[in-house]
């Protein structure tokens, strides 16, 4: 098996290369050589111990490309090595593996069911929303064509305004008595 963009072989011996080699490994080229040596001491110094989680992150990480495994377990190795430096014990952790149970009968009929109620609600939801959108639409068209039909009166009754006090002035013209007891409001 080969590391797909670098074309290395994996195993764990190639993991061993000296610092002029990963210079010339584009994905180490952001690292440092003093990075890549305290990492090879690291993998050495954790090979010796019998210890392959080092190794094995990174594996992965020259598989992947993502350095985040290989940190993850360099920061655990410098924690380690700082504890038993200090006389502590060596501290373990481990994460126990979740346990997948089979599904009941009952269980299964439930998550059926609340699939098949989250189905209808989602339907109803739906059919509510084109209902709503629809009414609006009907409104907006009713409110525009009496917009529109009271935008029509309000022209008709200026032009009635207009030419009953263009009668009134003509009248006026001719019956200046009418004058005095009608009062003008513009």
């Amino acid at each position: 098996m080969r590391v797909p963009r670098l074309g290395i072989p994996l195993n764990p011996l190639n993991i061993l290369w000296s610092a002029h080699t990963l210079e010339k490994c584009c994905f180490y080229k952001m690292l440092d050589n003093s990075y890549i040596c305290d990492l090879e001491d690291n993998i050495l110094m954790k090979m010796a111990n019998g210890s392959t989680n080092l190794v094995d992150a990174t594996l992965l990480a020259l598989e992947t490309g993502d350095m985040a495994p290989l940190i993850k377990e360099e920061l655990k190795c410098t924690i380690q090595s700082r504890r038993l430096a200090k006389g502590q014990h060596e501290m373990k952790v481990e994460f126990p593996e979740e346990t997948k149970h089979e599904l009941t009968e009952e269980e299964q009929d439930k998550i059926v069911k609340r699939r098949e109620q989250n189905r209808l609600a989602a339907q109803r939801f739906r059919d509510r929303k084109k209902t709503n959108s629809t009414s609006l639409c009907k409104k907006i068209q009713e409110l525009e064509a009496d917009n529109t039909q009271k935008s029509y009166e309000i022209r008709n009754l200026r032009a009635e305004k207009a030419k009953l006090q263009t009668m009134l002035y003509e009248h006026l013209l001719v019956c200046p008595s009418a004058k005095q007891s009608i009062k003008f409001e513009p």
